[in-house]
């Protein structure tokens, strides 16, 4: 069976675990989550934030939205541009975000772009399916943050998620899989 087979197959697996989490369970570990994120040194010291507005059973990253704002910091957030492709806006408040493609939630504002060279601390905060302790990720099969990341290969980068989500042995991948320095889950830190 091909990477890209096994891939497909794990994912339905890792999504089904993730979905079968009450809501009240997601809620409970996604607060533990952004807490331990919001006391790490690597996003304390950042000044920009790039990071996912969450979507369905994903780990919510509305607070930790809120509490960048809050904090000065410059947050940017993924929007779709065509399949494969997307690029990072700035928003200033939740009221920014719309649904947008396969009702993801996106910006609406696209006028300001981030910019690599702002010379500025960035952290990356990213969405998973499924994961392993080797740090590999696995996504939701698009490639839009393998590709973004193309170009900011040296960025730090969060990936969020659960402990149900964790693959017991390691995720098949590909040479063009960028792996997070981070997991980040409600009990561990990869």
């Amino acid at each position: 069976m091909k990477n890209l087979d096994k891939k497909k197959l794990i994912r339905k697996e890792l999504l089904n675990k993730r979905n079968s989490l009450p809501q009240e369970q997601c809620q409970k570990y996604s607060k533990l989550i952004e807490n331990r994120l919001l006391s790490l040194p690597i996003y304390q010291k950042a000044d920009v934030l790039l990071i996912y507005a969450s979507y369905r059973n994903e780990v919510s990253t509305y607070g930790i939205i809120e509490h960048a704002l809050n904090n000065s910091k410059k947050v940017y957030c993924p929007k779709v541009l065509e399949p494969g492709i997307m690029n990072f806006y700035e928003i200033r408040s939740l009221k920014d975000i719309v649904a947008g493609y396969r009702n993801i939630p996106e910006p609406i504002d696209t006028s300001c772009i981030y910019n690599y060279k702002m010379p500025a601390t960035t952290l990356m905060i990213m969405p998973l399916v499924g994961y392993d302790t080797n740090k590999t990720r696995l996504g939701y099969g698009g490639g839009f943050y393998d590709r973004y990341l193309q170009c900011f290969l040296s960025m730090p980068k969060i990936a969020l998620g659960y402990e149900c989500q964790k693959y017991e042995t390691f995720l098949p991948s590909e040479t063009t899989d960028i792996k997070p320095d981070y997991i980040l889950t409600e009990e561990n830190m990869f």
